[in-house]
């Protein structure tokens, strides 16, 4: 490939962005059946112009997200991820990233890049999506989906069965929590998060999984032998990733473990999830996707000792730390 056509396709990249956000929107997935199926038809179905959506299926078809018959298109592998009832379903992961107040964001990177700083932050955000509910439950249905891929992936790659109390801490509607205590039947858990996320996961409480409403940059946390956080750190800025670990030192007893499940920026050159990952995070939150070394300085500060980094079977690694 030329230099030319790199810069190229990395600069109309945003437009197959926007074509599998349309289509994850609209639901076109949910109406491909395993023999062709005619462009009218999926537009009929879907309320599209069958013209702009033939055109729209053309381009994602070129790049292996369903395949082109004379009669119709077909699914791929990969077009069954955006199929709304498949296990590791990515349709509200692509409905989230199209949503206007998300494009937003990156149409203000410039802004943000001249600043360091997002427009609308981690804590904006939530008070967005707490004025919008239909938006919000995209979201949670967005996040709730990558977690079916991370999750089996963290409990391949490490073993919660030593624990006898495992608090996860922004653990929302708790399904990586009751996934643990699934392979660690011996094991109680608390589920700690702001109380009106609590308040969507009671159905979660079980006898062996307490629910734990608190804010964690005020409130105390609870006392465990491991602390699990997935996905939370990358969510703040340093200042504010460092309250939160400290907030967990404070509760933490001197053999206690610290789980931190994130996607590690690579140190090495060259393209990466964790970096594409990282830019969201710039743009969107406010927060920052971390190298290993940046993770050890981090928890570091907040009085932890980083043990080892253990790499899964996903993009996500588990960063274990211990109270030093």
């Amino acid at each position: 490939m030329t230099a030319n056509e790199v810069v190229r396709n990395l600069i109309n990249s945003s437009v197959i962005a926007r074509c599998m956000a349309v289509v994850a929107e609209f639901g076109v997935a949910d109406f491909v059946r395993d023999e062709p199926t005619p462009v009218a038809e999926l537009a009929a179905k879907t309320g599209t112009n069958p013209d702009a959506l033939n055109r729209i299926l053309r381009l994602l078809a070129g790049h292996g997200v369903f395949a082109f018959e004379p009669q119709g298109y077909v699914h791929t592998e990969a077009s069954r991820l955006l199929v709304s009832d498949h296990p590791h379903s990515m349709r509200s992961f692509g409905r989230m990233m199209g949503m206007p107040f998300i494009l937003q964001r990156f149409t203000e990177l410039g802004q943000t890049a001249r600043t360091g700083k997002p427009t609308v932050d981690w804590a904006g955000l939530l008070g967005y999506f707490a004025e919008h509910p239909e938006e919000a439950s995209v979201f949670n249905q967005a996040m709730v989906g990558k977690s079916g891929i991370v999750i089996p992936a963290v409990l391949t790659a490490y073993d919660f069965t030593p624990f006898g109390t495992i608090a996860d801490i922004g653990g929302g509607r708790g399904h990586l929590l009751k996934a643990i205590l699934q392979q660690a039947p011996s094991a109680n858990g608390v589920l700690f998060d702001l109380p009106r996320v609590i308040r969507e996961a009671s159905s979660a409480a079980s006898a062996r999984l307490r629910l734990a409403p608190g804010d964690f940059f005020r409130d105390p946390l609870p006392e465990a032998d491991a602390y699990v956080l997935m996905e939370v750190i990358h969510d703040w800025a340093d200042e504010d990733a460092a309250r939160i670990l400290s907030a967990i030192r404070r509760a933490a007893p001197p053999r206690s473990r610290l789980l931190i499940v994130e996607a590690l920026v690579s140190e090495s050159p060259g393209p990466h999830f964790g970096k594409v990952l990282d830019i969201i995070m710039l743009a969107v939150t406010g927060g920052r996707e971390r190298t290993s070394s940046e993770y050890e300085a981090l928890l570091k500060s907040a009085g932890f000792r980083l043990e080892r980094v253990i790499a899964t079977p996903s993009h996500f690694s588990v960063v274990e730390a211990v109270p030093a």
